[in-house]
This record gives structure tokens, sequence and C-alpha cells, in this order.
């Protein structure tokens, strides 16, 4: 027995008996669709409704699955059509269980993938060093510290004493902390769970020392400044060789003497370390300038330096941290490497070679 036969006999004999594909359907109790796939040979009744379809037509079951009204019937005949039908079933089923299979395995694939994105993405590990900035954002206590050239931004957990956390001592010295943190290394986001005293930070560059400029800043009407202790930052590969310095200012005269190898009569003001730049600007605009620095973190790349009182036996220098700065500062706070690209971009965009190099 196949599809296209059944389908045949039972619409030759539903339109014998008067009845539509609706009212055969009702009688059954399926869908007049499922009536129709069976006409047009799409799928096999099921073996629960041999009966009742035989007996809507007027005819055996035997007579059904012969798909004729023959007096004599070969008795294995009904017997290999319900056994046809039965097979036709069991390889719907084995399809769907095929494809069962199939998204179990999917599904299971899926969360390895997520566990090994995990696994690869955090890490919990003890970080020694100095604290860059402190901030409260929503009620929250975040810290930041350096690791692998970024900001790692922690999150203070609950034995965490954020206002025991400072950056420096009385003396000015770096403060270093054992930090208990677990991170997420594509976002440099994290949470801290403890935080103990290590000791203070120390450390030298190698000693380099550029040309020395003047200009008021602060309350004063003149101070000297200059970068000094250049090395290449290890972690600026990835965007070309790029070198941080020390930026010192003072007052004082500028005689320099060739046996301390010291300025005479320096006074510091103020001095900033591992730097990519420095400018001297009146960002606030309040009359007073103020030292904005380009940082070597993505993250926070601008600080400013601004000390807001006129009292000399006072000095506290308070930074900030915008997100941005104005087109002409930020192409001041280039660099040498940067101004040369620059420089041939331009060259190549008005039809010529590279440009000159750059002299600094």
């Amino acid at each position: 027995m196949n599809k296209e036969q059944l389908g045949v006999f039972i619409a030759e004999n539903r339109k014998a008996a008067g009845l539509t594909q609706k009212d055969l359907a009702a009688r059954l109790h399926v869908t007049d669709k499922a009536v129709s796939k069976w006409e047009r040979a799409l799928s096999y009744p099921d073996v629960t409704l041999l009966e009742p379809l035989a007996a809507a037509l007027e005819m055996g079951v035997e007579e059904l699955m012969a798909c004729r009204r023959a007096a004599v019937k070969k008795e294995e005949e009904p017997v290999m059509a319900l056994l046809e039908i039965s097979r036709e079933n069991m390889e719907k089923e084995r399809r769907r269980n095929i494809w069962r299979v199939v998204l179990s395995a999917l599904v299971m694939l899926a969360a390895a993938l997520a566990v090994v994105w995990y696994t690869g993405s955090y890490v919990s590990e003890e970080i020694i060093g100095g604290i860059i900035l402190k901030e409260t954002v929503g009620g929250e206590n975040y810290i930041y510290v350096e690791q692998e050239g970024h900001l790692l931004r922690l999150k203070c957990g609950g034995g965490v004493d954020f206002d025991s956390m400072t950056q420096k001592d009385e003396r000015g010295d770096e403060r270093a902390y054992r930090m208990d943190c677990r991170w997420n290394k594509r976002t440099y986001e994290g949470t801290m769970t403890g935080c103990q005293f290590y000791g203070v930070s120390l450390g030298g560059m190698m000693d380099v020392t550029f040309e020395t400029e003047d200009a008021p800043l602060f309350w004063y009407d003149e101070v000297h400044y200059t970068s000094e202790n250049y090395y290449p930052d290890p972690f600026a590969e990835h965007r070309g060789q790029v070198f941080l310095c020390d930026y010192r200012f003072w007052t004082g005269n500028l005689n320099w003497n060739g046996e301390t190898f010291e300025w005479e009569d320096e006074q510091q003001v103020l001095l900033i370390e591992d730097c990519i730049s420095a400018a001297v600007e009146d960002i606030d605009g309040d009359g007073h300038n103020e030292v904005v620095v380009r940082t070597r973190w993505p993250e926070k790349p601008y600080a400013v330096y601004d000390w807001e009182s006129n009292d000399f036996s006072d000095k506290q220098v308070s930074v900030l941290w915008p997100d941005s700065v104005s087109p002409d500062l930020r192409e001041r706070l280039m660099t040498i490497p940067e101004r040369q690209e620059q420089l041939n971009r331009e060259t190549r965009r008005a039809g010529g070679g590279e440009g000159d190099t750059v002299i600094w």
C-alpha cells in the first residue's frame, strides 16, 4: 500500500458516501487539513484512526488497508499495510529524535563555549600597586589601579575600608596596597574583596631633560617647567612607540649648578610622573592657568591639576579628570610620532609624498 493509492481510495469513497472533507474530519475528530493531506498522499492516517475511518466510509478495516472493496482479500495485505503505516510513523519519530539530539548537542556546546569565554575573560588574582584614582558613583565606591597599560576599575566590597585608602602618605610618597581582585580582561572592570597596606612605592627613571619653558601657573606670576626622565611605555606597542616622562614645575633662578647638578634656588611647585605630555592652559576660564596632562591610560586620557587658593602656605593641588579637551589643546598634547603621522596624512591628502621629519 502506498500513500497515493490510499489517498485516492479515501477520496473516492468519501465522495461516494456524500461526505465533504470537513464532514469526514468531524466524524474522526481531526481537522479537514488532515483529511486533505491523506487524500493528497502527504501523510498516512494514524493507526488509531483506521477503524473509525473505515466505519465512516462504510467498509471494513481490511478493505481500507487493501484499498479495494474486494470480496476475497489476501490475509497478509491488511497486516502489510498496517506495518507500512507503522514504519512511516516510526520514521517520523526517528527524525524528531535526531533533531532533539542535535539541539541538545548545540545547547551543550553553547554552554561549554560560555564557560570557556567566562573563564578566559575573568581572572582572580592579588594585585600589588598604588591607587591612581578614587571615586564614588551612585553610592558605590570605586578605585582605579594600573594593570597592563590600562586603568583597572574595581568596585570596593563590604570588607574594604575605602576611606582609609590614600594615594600618598604625609611625606608625599606613593602608598602601595595588596588587593584581592576579580576582574574582566576585556572590560578592565571588576571587584575588590580585600585590601591591605603593603608599603611605600619608590622608583626612578632614566635622566633625560628637555627644554625648559616658562608660564604663569596657579597663583604664580612665572613658573619654570620641563619634561624629563623619558622611558618607553611598555604597553604602547600596539599604537606606536610612546614614551612616558615626568613634568616638573618650579620657581627660582634658572642658573644650573654644574657641581651639584641642580637648579639653584629651586622651589618645587608640582611634579607629575609617568605621563605622555602636559600643557599649561587656563582650561576653566578663571584667569589662572592650570596644568593639563595627557595620561597613559585610554580610560582616563586627561587630568587637570588645579590650585584654587592663593594661600601659598597651603598648597593644596586638586586633580580633575575630564573626558575630553578642546581640539587645540588636544593637538598641543600630541606626541612627536603623532605629529609626524599627522603631517604625513596632510601631505598625502595634498598629493605629495611623506612629510618632512618633525624636529622637536
